[in-house]
This record gives C-alpha cells, structure tokens and sequence, in this order.
C-alpha cells in the first residue's frame, strides 16, 4: 500500500499502467468504511467493513487493556501508541483513515433547557455550562441536539442534550492516532455511534413511532439511550458498571480484580438465540423474503418453502411490513432474577443501583413525552453477555427487550483474521465500532 501512496505523489513520473492499478486501487479503498476507533474501559475496538446492507467485514481486532493500568491516564497512553500499530498491521487493516469515539467518562453528558429566542444555541449551552458547573466555554467542543420544547418558570424553553469533550482531550487522541500513522477524519461521542449502529432497523418512516430503549452496559459505567425511530431524544451515562462488581468481590474475598471477575463470570445465567430463518414456519420464511424485498403494502403471493425435508406451496396474503426478527436483535431477554450474591458476597447495591438510575432515566422521559411509552429495549456493551443482569433489569422495567449482536448483520462468508476477537460468540460490546463505521467523516 505505501508504494501506491507513493505513486501517487510522484504521478508524473508513473507510467499508465502503474497510475491505472493506482485509480483501481484507490476506487476499491472507497469502498470500505474509515477504521472505527472505540476507547473503551476494558478494550479498545478496531473495525472495518464494506458497503451495501449486509456489509462485508473487512477488519476488526480487540486490544484488552490490562487491569493494572485501567485507571492510569499516562500508563493508558504508552500502552496505546505500542498496541494501536501492531494491531493495525496484524488485522490487515485497509487505508488511514479513522474515525474515533471519545468514552463517555471522558464526556459531560447534560440535559438542560435554553430560552426560545436564544439564537446562537452552541454559544447559549456554553454560558450553562459555565455557570451550572464552571465549565470554560473555550475549553470544550460542545455538540448540542434539540429535543423539544418545554416550559419551566412560566417560560417556553427548548430541551437539550448538550455533549461536551475538552478540547485537551479531543487533541490528545488526535495526536496519538497521528503517531500510528492514521488521518482522524472524524471524532464522536460514543452514545450517538452505538444509536447510529442500530438506524438500519428504525430507518422506515413509521419507526418514527417507537420508542426504543438502548442499555449500553459497560465495563466502566452504563449509557442509556432513549429514541423516537433514529432521533435521539434522552441521554444519560450512570457510572456504574462491570468493574464495580468486581471491586465489591475483590474487596471482600481479597483476591485479585481478574479473580472476582471470573467468580462473577461463572455466574450462571446466559441468553439463547431465537429462531433463525431455516428453523421458522414456511410461512414466516416468505414474510421475511417478501419484506426484505422492500414495499409496505399487503400482496397476494404464491410461492414454496422447504421445511424439515417437505417442499410445501402455498398461496398467502403477506403484509411486507411484517419480517423476522433481524439477526443483531435475535436475543430475546425474559424476565428473571438476578443474582444477588457472588462466592457469598452480597452485590445487591450496585445491581439495584443500576435499576434505579435507568428507573429514573424513564420518568424523565416520560415527562417530557407523556404520550410515549418504551416499546423495546436493546442491551449492547460488553456485561450484556451476562444474562442473569439482563433479565433482572428487564423484570424491573417491565419491557420487551432482547440483546443486540450488532456484528450479526455483517457478512462473514469469507471472514478475515480477527485478533483478540472470537467470531463464533454474540458480541454486544460492538456497538459503537459498528455506528462508527457509518458515522460523518466531517474533520
């Protein structure tokens, strides 16, 4: 690849031929998404993918970061710059481009309200948070959404979701992805990218009409994301996350962080998938044929259907609206008790804790959008492998809810080396690698 760069830098001197294998090399390079870039607490996510509705995966690699320098800054950074490189040569990445996401504990994260004439609505959210919580206006880059209108004091408002990063911050990940040799075309909150790696399925116009409830659990802390179709419409991040648990076991039993992680891991307690295609009805096969073939109104439709080795016809009104399940929401999660000891140690308070936080998050919602209800909720993150955690949040909400696998859409007919990654297991963690890969390239 660096001697194509090079052609094309000294284009004059090339010969037709070499400057065609370097057009066709450069129209090939369109075609795959920028490397997405997520900084996770326990890992950091590389992807890259392909075009079209069922995207090709191109690349992807997992770094686990070590639990000794989880919560060192200047630790944390060294470890970067020496692991980003090899694992972008061993993953066979394609092109330098990246786009990157910034943690959500690096991220203030803020509902607030600005007054109705207020015209420059950066620079209003700005002078809030100066005087709220004496952030410097000219330290941060602030991304702010209208919600909807409100009224407070007597006065029409507008509802906000402000998301602010320091600017320190922002050119510190810039820099160390320079020194891997990367071009950042695009830097992002992680909240808005794990939202965008699900638009695919809230993409019709009537799916303005559900509300859906994303549950981001994470190993730091847990992100919840509430949506009216594709439009985000709630945000908040709860400082709660995988690790609390394990410092509570840790603490108690003394032993070691990764110990009370694999104690908490053998918890049993998981999620099992849901019908795939081959194992549905006939007549839920042709619904799921008619509807990926687009359109949303009811058609007669005669065709046949294999099942357990019988070939049937029949002859059925299908409404094209109506599908399966789509393979990265194929987890149902079901109502369940979740455990409240691990090795007999009680972690009861960081369990309620989270319900209560995201308990609070809906009657926020609620408040502003009286009229709307949670129709699904989606878990994504890394702890969503645990089950048991799932189903108690879910008996405590009382939603429909299933577990994400945002890779299951991908095309892994042909599926490249993936290091630190296992293909062959659900992988809720990737959610914002995967919005990344489709989010604005606009540095």
């Amino acid at each position: 690849m660096e001697s194509m760069e090079i052609c094309w830098i000294k284009r004059s001197r090339v010969t037709a031929p070499l400057l065609e294998v370097t057009m066709a090399f450069g129209m090939f390079s369109a075609q795959v998404s920028p490397i997405a870039i997520d900084f996770g607490s326990s890992s950091i996510k590389l992807l890259q993918i392909g075009a079209g509705d069922r995207p090709p995966l191109v690349a992807a690699a997992e770094i686990a970061i070590p639990d000794a320098i989880r919560g060192d800054a200047d630790r944390l950074s060294s470890y970067y710059a020496e692991a980003l490189p090899k694992f972008l040569r061993d993953g066979k990445f394609k092109g330098k481009r990246a786009v990157m996401a910034v943690p959500s504990s690096q991220t203030l994260l803020q509902h607030m309200q600005i007054g109705e004439g207020d015209a420059d609505r950066d620079q209003a959210v700005k002078n809030q948070l100066m005087t709220q919580m004496g952030v410097a206006p000219d330290g941060v880059v602030v991304r702010s959404m209208e919600v909807c209108p409100v009224h407070r004091n007597g006065q029409s408002q507008k509802e906000m979701i402000c998301f602010a990063i320091s600017r320190e911050t922002v050119m510190q990940y810039v820099e160390l992805l320079t020194k891997s040799k990367l071009e950042v075309v695009g830097v992002h909150t992680d909240t808005l990218a794990m939202i965008r790696s699900f638009d695919h399925v809230a993409r019709r116009g009537e799916d303005a009409s559900v509300t859906t409830l994303y549950i981001d659990m994470g190993y730091g802390g847990t992100r919840v994301a509430i949506t009216h179709g594709q439009q985000l419409m709630f945000a908040r991040y709860i400082q709660i996350g995988g690790k609390h648990f394990d410092q509570l076991i840790a603490n108690a039993v003394k032993c070691d962080i990764a110990s009370a992680r694999a104690h908490r891991l053998s918890l049993p307690g998981g999620l099992t998938r849901g019908p795939s295609a081959g194992e549905m009805e006939p007549i839920a096969v042709l619904n799921a044929a008619v509807a990926k073939a687009g359109g949303a109104t009811a058609t007669a439709v005669k065709s046949s259907a294999s099942a357990q080795g019988r070939t049937i016809t029949v002859t059925v009104t299908v409404d094209r609206r109506v599908g399966i399940v789509p393979p990265e929401l194929n987890y149902p999660v079901k109502p369940g008790d979740g455990h409240r000891k691990a090795v007999n140690v009680d972690i009861s308070e960081p369990l309620d804790t989270i319900t209560d936080e995201v308990s609070m998050c809906l009657r926020y919602h609620q408040g502003l959008f009286g009229d709307r209800k949670i129709d699904r909720a989606i878990f994504v993150g890394g702890e969503a492998r645990q089950g048991w955690l799932c189903q108690h949040v879910v008996k405590v909400l009382r939603v429909s809810a299933q577990m994400g696998d945002p890779l299951a859409r991908l095309d892994m007919s042909r599926p490249p080396y993936t290091p630190g990654l296992n293909l062959g297991q659900p992988q809720p963690g990737w959610a914002v690698a995967c919005g990344l890969c489709s989010a604005p390239t606009d540095l």
